[in-house]
């Protein structure tokens, strides 16, 4: 891109807000057996009392009588509809089933409904219970975390392990039960067992304790009904590292960036803050590993290497370019906050909730500067799965996020390594690769799930090894630049949400084909991340002895992407978080060149091939200078901070396109951003978003017709219409093709917090030059209270680009939009 021109704005033309009707809460078809089917439900809940009314908890906590309401296929049952019975919604399961509570427990008015259902009383009929399949008790086993059940707690076994508890909403309640366990642990503690609980976190859906215990009291702990889920806690990852000394003579000296210049926070096992090309740069570093603060070993240095290998990145970019052009220019402030012990672990006594809790507190208060924060921390035990519900240290980053909105903080998260441990030689992991990455054991993991946070996969640089460059037996795994690399891991996240969001380099592979079995070596022999060319370059903590060192890994392409998010941070100090992701997403591409096996040609279908795209590369590799300038041949236009009701639509224009820019034989993208960031739960099944969003794009009709459309579903009684109704309605009437047909499709897009779609402009497309495009986008709510939860807050961010760096579509698009009259309706 030769020229740098300043973003201009999306003309806000048409600002129009149409309410959207909500439902009743009860779907499907009243049921014939209402009488039989009433007096079963009767039993089940007989059978739900009577073990609570006869229990004694030995903890001497108070009874809560807590089940499950499974819900009938092809029905539904709103929570509204739970509450009217005399029922609180603790959580909502994939599968439709209910998790709930009452603080009755002799549930009076939930029989006294079923009674008048059953037509053993005369009175109202009730008949949305007719969705209620059954009614079921949660059992021992419901409670066994996923760590845990791989690792149970063995016999004469003190363990470490995360309690949760069921949330009721009230504050006061859950401190009383954590106190109460937290007692009675301390009664049974001994010399041999010294239990205790050593930290709990208690948050506005969360309430999740560290305790230490034998397996006798686990037992007993998961008997308690007010007990959600019991598991190991979360150990981090890393990746191995190795020297790189390289002669460096007359080392230039590091100035600092501006005073002004956004910051970075990274989270992870510290840095060495001596390091010349750190000490310049660093604002401040703490630790926050330790229940007792005391000064572990190191303090807030980094011991193992990890961190102050994501800090080169974060604060340089590009470490190896900076080495090239000897100038090592800092773009962002760095602050650190080390969350390991000198072991390398996170602390026993200490919820990592709780760690990054106080850590971004601490920081961002204190530093508004501070708006990114990286994360290449990841469980490798916690891989997500098609159908679960959101991990619990992605939840609490949302949870941040949306707390923290008025300090626009924005965190950026590495998906986690995947290594294919299925392959039984080289030769397979050669073979295999890149199918192996769709495997269900290389899905991304926490906290990598986080829905407002961007999460940032892997990509090779396409070289090979410098060392041994000749050696044919030494070879790169990937090879290619632009592949992915073949640790990384890959999408989809929780509800389908398009993850990872972007991609960046992180290294590659090197397999040693010299293998041989005779050798007694492993069968698959991938060699140390210490091969030059293939890894990432960067900072060293043993800076005495080097400065430099080489890894390769998805934790340091994560930083990459946080150090051009705090580069637009300080282009764009006003700017909220949700337009810093949605011009990253906008500006990325996809790699030029990507593994046949997920290109979109020839007879293979479109759909899986994009879908195969987005799981392995998200929306693509961001650009700087696409994020942060247009150009000639490149308009952004942008539109932040702005507020939509929930439950309606907002409708725009885009300008005109210019017939010539229709025409001519080159390669023509439009593409609409949007970014926003709801309040999150991680109970909720049904989805895990409270307030969800959605765009669609039109073009060769009047936005009139349009808003007339949307505003007729407005004051319509059918309030499950949806906009993909509406949608079709008018094409059905002024034809298929006003739709702009954007990639991926609405219902995958719009899944997730950051949306983008595309497409491409041919020369025989229809209707660009007939009139200003109109794009509607619309807020839905599913769980968000109302009474809470009135506006949303989002911004976006529409591009067009043309191939032909001669075209001055720029400042024609820029004198259309300053003629446009700014009308408000």
């Amino acid at each position: 891109m030769g020229s740098q021109f300043e973003h201009l704005k999306l003309p806000r033309i048409i600002n129009i807000e149409l309410p959207r009707r909500s439902s009743s809460g009860f779907g499907g078809t009243k049921r014939t057996d209402v009488s039989e089917h009433g007096k079963q439900l009767l039993g089940q809940i007989s059978s739900l009392i009577e073990p609570v009314k006869q229990k004694t908890s030995p903890f001497r906590l108070d009874p809560k009588l807590i089940f499950k309401i499974k819900v009938a296929e092809k029905y539904s049952f709103s929570d509204n509809l739970v509450t009217q019975t005399g029922l609180n919604v603790l959580a909502r399961e994939p599968n439709k089933a209910i998790v709930v509570f009452s603080s009755d427990n002799e549930l009076t008015e939930f029989k006294k409904r079923l009674e008048n259902y059953s037509q053993i009383k005369d009175g109202p009929k009730y008949e949305y219970l007719g969705a209620i399949d059954e009614l079921v008790p949660l059992e021992p086993e419901d409670r066994i975390g996923h760590l845990l059940d791989i690792k149970h707690v063995q016999p004469g076994e003190l363990a470490a392990l995360d309690l949760e508890l069921w949330h009721t909403g009230d504050r006061k309640e859950m401190r009383k039960y954590l106190d109460d366990i937290a007692d009675v642990l301390e009664s049974l503690t001994s010399d041999t067992a010294p239990m205790r609980m050593s930290d709990s976190y208690i948050g506005d859906y969360l309430c999740i304790a560290r305790i230490k215990v034998t397996d006798e009291i686990l037992n007993l702990l998961l008997l308690e009904e007010i007990v959600k889920e019991i598991d190991r806690p979360p150990q981090p990852a890393f990746e191995t590292t190795a020297d790189y000394n390289l002669p460096i003579s007359n080392f230039p000296e590091v100035v600092p960036p501006p005073e002004d210049n956004c910051g970075i926070l990274v989270i992870d096992s510290g840095v060495p803050r001596g390091h010349p090309l750190i000490a310049p740069v660093l604002g401040e570093a703490e630790v926050f590993p330790d229940a007792k603060r005391k000064v572990i070993q190191g303090g807030a240095d980094d011991v193992h290497g990890h961190g102050t290998s994501v800090a080169g990145i974060a604060i340089y970019g590009n470490v190896e370019n900076c080495i090239q052009q000897r100038s090592f220019d800092p773009t962002a402030w760095l602050f650190s906050a080390r969350v390991t012990d000198e072991n390398n672990k996170y602390d026993e006594d200490l919820l990592l909730e709780t760690q990054l809790d106080e850590a971004i507190r601490a920081f961002v208060e204190q530093y508004p500067n501070c708006k990114v924060i990286n994360i290449s921390l990841g469980n490798a035990d916690q891989i997500y799965r098609d159908g679960l519900k959101q991990f619990r240290l992605a939840a609490k980053i949302d949870e941040i996020a949306y707390q923290y909105q008025h300090k626009n903080i924005l965190f950026v998260i590495s998906v986690g390594n995947a290594f294919y441990e299925e392959a039984k030689s080289n030769e397979q992991l050669r073979t295999d690769y890149p199918n192996y990455l769709l495997n269900k054991s290389a899905r991304i993991i926490d906290p990598a799930t986080s829905a407002i946070a961007l999460t940032v996969g892997s990509l090779s640089f396409g070289r090979g090894s410098i060392t041994e460059p000749s050696d044919v037996r030494r070879q790169a795994i990937a090879n290619l630049s632009g592949y992915p690399s073949p640790f990384t891991r890959t999408g989809f996240g929780v509800d389908g949400m398009i993850k990872p969001d972007v991609v960046d380099f992180g290294g590659d592979l090197v397999l040693d084909l010299s293998y041989r079995e005779s050798l007694g070596l492993p069968k698959v022999n991938v060699l140390p991340d210490s091969v030059a060319g293939v890894s990432v370059l960067t900072l060293c903590k043993d800076f005495k002895s080097s400065l430099f060192h080489i890894c390769s890994g998805t934790s340091f392409a994560a930083p990459r992407v946080a150090n051009l998010a705090a580069q637009l941070f300080t282009k764009y100090p006003e700017a909220s978080s949700n337009l810093i992701r949605a011009l990253i997403v906008n500006s990325a591409l996809l790699p030029k060149k990507i593994p046949t096996e997920f290109q979109c040609k020839g007879n293979k279908s479109q759909s899986k091939q994009i879908k195969k795209q987005l799981a392995i590369y998200g929306y693509g590799q961001p650009d700087l200078q696409r994020a942060m300038y247009s150009a000639e041949n490149y308009v952004v236009l942008s539109e932040d901070n702005i507020l939509i009701k929930v439950g309606y639509f907002h409708i725009y224009e885009i300008p005109q396109l210019p017939p010539d820019f229709i025409k001519t034989k080159v390669t023509r993208i439009l593409s609409i951003s949007l970014a926003f960031d709801p309040p999150t739960r991680p109970t909720r099944g049904d989805s895990y978003l409270g307030v969800t969003m959605e765009f669609d794009l039109f073009k060769g009709i009047d936005h009139e017709i349009v808003r007339n459309a949307y505003e007729a579903v407005s004051k319509t009684n059918s309030p499950n219409e949806s906009t993909e109704d509406t949608k079709e309605k008018l094409k059905q009437k002024y034809g298929a093709g006003i739709e702009v047909k954007l990639s991926p499709g609405s219902n995958l897009r719009k899944k997730g917090t950051i949306q983008r779609g595309q497409v491409e402009i041919f020369p025989q497309s229809t209707k660009y030059d007939e009139g200003n495009m109109t794009l509607v986008v619309s807020c839905n709510r599913k769980w968000a209270n109302p009474d809470e939860i009135d506006m949303q807050r989002y911004a976006l961010v529409a591009s067009i680009s043309h191939s032909d760096p001669q075209v001055d579509l720029y400042n024609r698009m820029k004198i259309k939009i300053n003629q446009r009259p700014r009308v408000r309706v």
